[in-house]
């Protein structure tokens, strides 16, 4: 099949492309930072006979202040990534965000994540949006909790650590943005049913690593207390690892450089879901 991917360079999107690979896919991929902008999808559709679009390009991060960024390629580019598939008929997979649920969302960001599911659902009816929660594995996106933890010498947590957050691991959210490509729902879940704290996540971390913390009452500003689930929205049917599972590859990984081994599946069709 023949697939494209934006944001292919990205912490999801170059795993993605991997797999994809992998599985003997013909992947273009398009990302800003290697030359290739998602708002020039349309043109691709036009030239090239495309199979699946994976939309991962955009700004991330409630804590994000670029506004114009995020209006940007959140909202102006999502919209032409979603009305060119809508046009070529073309199967479209995207990621949201757990900060789309309305009881989650704390920022533009999570604004414009659910401003895309709604523009999504109303104009091209056979799109799939994402709703990623609390993604986490090697090589971790700058700014993540994960990342702090690898890379500085000393770390504020903030809350005491009492956040609540469902913890996914890379390679499940790998295999829900891939059975989505099969799927006729127009919002969906990935994300791992482990309820787990900040604290309880960072000492998971300290089992594989020494770790300097400083837990402090403050909220961070634009926080949310718990990144709670839609449980009225469906989540794709992935065996989810745990957090120490998930760790334990994360550092593994780090340790040996070899690739994570993940679980074969039969991509095309097994996962057709009813609406």
């Amino acid at each position: 099949m023949n697939v494209v991917v934006t944001g292919s360079a990205g912490f999801i999107g170059s795993r993605l492309c991997a797999r994809l690979r992998a599985m003997g896919h013909h992947v273009i991929g398009l990302d800003k930072r290697t030359g290739g902008d998602a708002i020039h999808l349309k043109a691709l559709l036009a030239e090239h006979e495309i199979d699946v679009v994976y939309h991962l390009a955009a700004e991330t991060s409630v804590f994000n202040t670029r506004l114009k960024d995020i209006l940007r390629e959140n909202i102006e580019v999502l919209i032409e990534v979603v009305t060119a598939c809508n046009e070529y008929g073309v199967k479209l997979v995207w990621a949201s965000s757990s900060t789309a649920n309305p009881g989650n969302t704390t920022s533009m960001y999570g604004m414009s994540k659910h401003f895309g599911e709604q523009f999504s659902m109303a104009y091209n009816p056979t799109a799939t949006a994402v709703r990623l929660h609390n993604v986490y594995g090697p090589n971790p996106r700058p700014g993540t909790l994960l990342h702090h933890l690898l890379h500085d010498e000393r770390c504020t947590i903030f809350n005491e650590g009492r956040n609540v957050r469902h913890f996914t691991y890379i390679d499940d959210i790998v295999d829900a943005l891939i059975m989505a490509s099969t799927c006729n729902k127009p919002l969906v879940n990935a994300v791992n049913p482990e309820l787990s704290t900040v604290r309880e996540f960072c000492e998971e971390v300290a089992k594989h690593m020494h770790l300097n913390l400083d837990y402090v009452e403050q909220l961070r500003a634009r926080d949310n207390y718990e990144q709670a689930v839609d449980e009225g929205v469906y989540t794709m049917p992935v065996k989810y690892r745990s957090i120490a599972a998930g760790l334990a590859d994360v550092f593994r990984t780090l340790k040996t450089g070899e690739p994570i081994s993940h679980q074969q599946f039969n991509w095309l069709g097994q996962y057709q879901l009813q609406a």
